[in-house]
């Protein structure tokens, strides 16, 4: 990104955050700006230089989301289009081949609903979701009880709650997770063909445990055949529309950035990190392997079940866990 460049996006966020006002990022842009700010302008800008605007659209939408003092969710909702921003940079800076072209919330349709990216590259298409949780309430939840349920099934929250008695018990947070997937599988139907891969990304924090949990234990996992959520004629419900699921551990950088503490394996809040970086987590949903390995590759992705990741703690199915 060249100075110009910089200079235009910051000159456009301090004009539209005067519009929007009071704003939780204010702070790291009109002060310095500050390194959060440089994250997320170079971020934005690597954008533009492969899918010219695109960046500014998603940078303007971020700075659009204010205007209430300390209004919580917004600061979700900020969270999610950071997941965007990161999850699209990655992708359309991934090594496509030349002819490659990128579109912004696509539409099948007229009037259809909108994912959050396709690409169109010789021989095929990727279609991309991008989903990230609100967690204000449940890291709280976390933070204050002594157990925590990772899926249901394991024990029942009663039988839970006599066991952890007066500590408290944080339940799992499966029913956004299981939403996340039939809204893909919703979003994706319009563009299902044999040439169209489809890919859910889910932007979640460290406890990465947690949503491998809920999609692949092997009682109630929601993408194996013992999921809890069932059809009309109580058989497993399926995501015919889907591919694969990606599970990014990266809301705990974009919170520690923020705030301006030290952000671990990255220089940035906006920055993957090198290959020895914390992985994430690849689930394959259709079994049949359309979404191009560079962009598996870009994400730092492996299958849930690589034994490099089954070797860390926080990368297996959890039952419950006791907070020492």
């Amino acid at each position: 990104m060249t100075a110009q460049e910089f200079g235009a996006f910051l000159t456009l966020a301090l004009d539209e955050l005067e519009k929007t006002g009071w704003h939780y990022f204010s702070f790291h842009f009109f002060n310095g700006p500050r390194p959060f700010a440089r994250s997320i302008i170079k971020a934005c800008g690597s954008i533009n230089d492969r899918a010219a605007g695109m960046g500014t659209a998603l940078f303007r939408e971020l700075l659009s989301i204010g205007g209430i003092d300390r209004h919580q969710p917004h600061y979700e909702q900020l969270m999610q289009k950071l997941a965007e921003i990161l999850v699209i940079e990655r992708i359309v800076t991934s090594d496509w081949p030349e002819g490659t072209t990128f579109e912004q919330e696509p539409c099948a349709f007229p009037g259809g609903p909108r994912p959050e990216l396709l690409v169109t590259f010789p021989g095929g298409r990727l279609v991309v979701e991008v989903k990230t949780p609100s967690m204000l309430n449940h890291v709280r939840q976390r933070h204050a009880n002594g157990a925590q349920l990772a899926y249901r099934g394991v024990l029942t929250p009663d039988d839970a709650r006599r066991t952890v008695g007066q500590d408290g018990l944080t339940l799992p947070r499966d029913y956004p997770v299981r939403d996340f997937l039939a809204d893909a599988d919703r979003k994706f139907a319009g563009f299902r063909d044999g040439n169209t891969a489809s890919l859910l990304v889910v932007v979640w924090d460290d406890f990465i445990y947690e949503p491998i949990s809920i999609l692949a234990n092997q009682r109630s996992g929601l993408l194996t055949p013992n999921t809890f959520e069932r059809d009309d004629n109580d058989e497993p419900r399926t995501y015919p529309n889907l591919d694969a699921v990606i599970v990014l551990r990266h809301l705990n950088y974009f919170v520690e950035g923020a705030a301006e503490r030290d952000i671990m394996d990255r220089k940035e809040a906006m920055e993957f990190g090198e290959a020895q970086a914390l992985p994430n987590v690849f689930f394959d949903v259709s079994g049949i392997a359309r979404i191009p390995a560079h962009v598996i590759e870009r994400l730092r992705a492996y299958s849930h079940v690589d034994p490099g990741l089954l070797a860390m703690a926080e990368y297996n199915i959890q039952d419950v866990v006791f907070w020492i």
